[in-house]
This record gives C-alpha cells, structure tokens and sequence, in this order.
C-alpha cells in the first residue's frame, strides 16, 4: 500500500530523522484532517478533538466533527474543520 509519508522521507534522505519521527498533519481543505503518528485522543467531541503527539499536544476545533478512522497511529477526522492548533 502506498504511504504518501513514507515515500517522502525517502526522497529527504539525509534530513535529521528526529525531525521526521514526530507527527505529520495533512489538512484538506477544511472538511478532511489526516494525522500519523499521534498518541491518543484527549478528547472528543463534535466541536473539538484533542490528542497527543511526540512532543505536546494538538486541538482541532470545528463543527459536526466525527472521529472517522481511528488506528494505533494514524487517525482520520472529518468535518467543517476551523481550527487546528499544536500546543
């Protein structure tokens, strides 16, 4: 299976690999948020998500969000995303 995160720390090569082992966000146009690499949900709710990453913490605010794929490391949210904060 293609893995868009995979393939891109390959092609980076001899980028610091601390900097690639953390957490990646990909936000698709406010409806859509891709995350790997997370830690665990937080919270969640239909106006916030909240889950912890390698070094903090991250809060996604929106409305009629919905937890739509949810795996040890990689969660899908969808909804009208407004707000997605790195604390």
């Amino acid at each position: 299976m293609f893995n868009f995160f995979e393939e891109i720390k390959k092609s980076v090569g001899s980028i610091d690999p601390n900097i690639l082992n953390t957490y990646n966000i990909i936000n698709i146009s406010g409806k859509i948020l891709y995350v790997e690499g997370h830690m665990g949900l937080t919270m969640l709710s239909k106006e916030m998500i909240a889950f912890k990453v390698k070094r903090g913490r991250v809060m996604v605010e929106g409305k009629e969000l919905v937890m739509y794929e949810l795996t040890e490391n990689t969660m899908k949210i969808v909804g009208q995303i407004s707000k997605v904060e790195v604390l």
